[in-house]
């Protein structure tokens, strides 16, 4: 945040709107909009080569533009909530530079008008990460009690994108452990047109689950392996999940 570092100055207010005590919604300051200019330079792994590049931005205060290169990459606002790009055709081998133009008011900020202290910059962590050219972009499940809160009903949506010129088949494995034994197992083979996406639907029932509760707080871990249609690994993920 710059004005933790000297520049501007922390506004604290609770219902009034900071900059304007005549409201005029969707209109942004344009006299007075503080603008925050940061920029670094990065260096790419050797063995992300042939792999997909993401740059992650957990929050940025209020919107922001994005530079790599030189190139621009793109625009976010939403100061609460993460911005990812794809990167892969603005990196190269070496050094790399990276720019971010972040404004201190957006049309956005309408939405923001709460109890804390107004500062700008980027406030959460900012990492770069890369994924084989098929990845799992996007889980969601939903773990519910059925039959009077006796079992489990488990229900799975993955999105599995290809970053590829040509189409691919694959095979996407789910386990469902509570760590001393597997309950769930599925085996699930797809095909995916070339930059394209392919989204999975799973549904099943856990017979008598250890569920979650504040007093019983039970966890299960939800993996999923990834593969080629030649049965190679290209991914690994898990995430926790319970039953309630």
């Amino acid at each position: 945040n710059w004005e933790l570092e000297g520049y501007g100055v922390p506004i604290y207010v609770n219902i009034p709107y900071e900059w304007t005590s005549d409201p005029k919604p969707p209109e942004v300051p344009v006299d007075y909009n503080p603008v925050g200019s940061y920029k670094r330079e990065f260096t790419i792994p050797e063995n992300w080569s042939g792999r997909q590049i993401f740059i992650h931005f957990g929050a940025v205060k209020s919107a922001f533009y994005i530079w790599v290169n030189g190139e621009k990459v793109g625009y976010s606002q939403g100061s609460k909530t993460p911005a990812e790009f794809d990167v892969t055709k603005y990196v190269k081998q070496g050094t790399n530079t990276l720019a971010v133009e972040v404004y201190r008011w957006s049309d956005g900020s309408w939405l923001e008008c709460q109890d804390f202290w107004r500062i700008s910059g980027i406030e959460r962590d900012v990492f770069l990460y890369s994924t084989p050219k098929m990845h799992i972009s996007d889980v969601f499940v939903k773990a519910g009690l059925i039959n009077y809160y006796q079992d489990g009903s488990f229900e799975l949506d993955v999105e599995i994108q290809n970053h590829s010129e040509k189409a691919v088949k694959g095979i996407l494995e789910i386990k469902l452990s509570d760590g001393d034994k597997e309950v769930l197992f599925k085996s699930e083979g797809f095909k995916i047109k070339a930059n394209n996406s392919a989204s999975l639907h799973f549904e099943d029932v856990v017979s008598m689950p250890k569920k979650w509760s504040a007093e019983t707080p039970n966890l299960y871990t939800l993996s999923f392996a990834l593969k080629d249609a030649k049965d190679n690994s290209l991914e690994f993920v898990s995430s926790k999940i319970g039953f309630r």
